[in-house]
């Protein structure tokens, strides 16, 4: 009796079938055509964990941790207009071997751009600018003293951010913001009523790296891990007494890195 041979022209074409059938349900789990894109809003909220050091010129860094809750909306259609609205609230308490300062920090920004979607590798990038408001109020013990400093800061958010799907169910990206700022401002308790105007700082950077599982296949609920590094500066004082004196307060610089866990639907 002659072999069965495997490689018959009958088996060879059954096997590409197979083949043809798997590419294909493959292609279409991994890959989207972002005219097919079903999903175009974003709501985000979670709790995050940093850890803060901060440099006051001429002084010991102040060093903590801060606990916060954060949210967001993004109108985000694929090939077209980018809309979004981020805010951020922050407490902690930072200390060095002289002194200790309670740091509350909320960051509020609102959005413009567009997303820019790729077919064949599935990844998706927006380019963004917009406005900014960053208020980080400090208050400062030492030698059973106390002093409050409220910093509000107007800025202008350029950034981008980007997504990648690497498999059906899980996305990475890489998101960073410049934030240049336009009119930063301090006022000082006991010294009420007096705002004193700060000198811009150019030298703001938020760096993200968004790790997303997605529960569903529609891809309407996910869990964010997000990684982060921020750096953010107050300018020393511009400000003069009426007899010619600087007002003498110095520069700030904050290192904040930590990470956000965010739950998110989109529909």
């Amino acid at each position: 009796m002659r072999p069965y041979n495997f490689f018959s022209g009958k088996t060879v074409k059954i096997l590409g079938a197979i083949g043809l059938l798997l590419a294909g349900k493959m292609h279409a789990e991994y890959f989207i055509d972002p005219s097919e894109q079903c999903n175009v809003s974003y709501l985000q909220i979670g709790g995050s964990y940093t850890r803060a050091d901060i440099k006051v010129d001429g002084q010991p860094s102040f060093n903590g941790n801060l606990g916060g809750i954060q949210g967001s909306y993004e109108y985000k259609p694929w090939n077209s207009l980018y809309c979004g609205l981020t805010a951020a609230w922050k407490q902690g308490k930072t200390e060095n071997s002289f002194a200790d300062r309670k740091l509350m920090y909320v960051d509020a920004q609102e959005r413009i751009g567009y997303t820019y979607a790729s077919y064949c590798n599935h990844w998706s990038l927006t380019l963004f600018t917009g406005l900014g408001y960053r208020y980080l109020g400090h208050k400062l013990n030492q030698n059973e003293e106390s002093i409050k400093f409220e910093y509000n800061e107007f800025y202008v958010p350029v950034g981008f951010i980007s997504e990648y799907f690497f498999c059906s169910c899980w996305s990475l990206g890489l998101n960073t913001i410049w934030m240049p700022q336009v009119y930063p401002t301090v006022e000082i308790t006991p010294l009420k009523g007096a705002r004193w105007t700060l000198k811009n700082t150019l030298g703001n950077v938020l760096v993200e790296l968004p790790l997303t599982y997605f529960f569903t296949e529609s891809k309407c609920y996910s869990l964010v891990f997000k990684p982060f590094y921020e750096r953010w500066e107050d300018g020393r004082s511009t400000a003069k007494t009426s007899n010619g004196q600087e007002l003498g307060l110095p520069k700030n610089t904050y290192n904040f890195w930590g990470a956000e866990l965010n739950v998110a639907y989109s529909f």
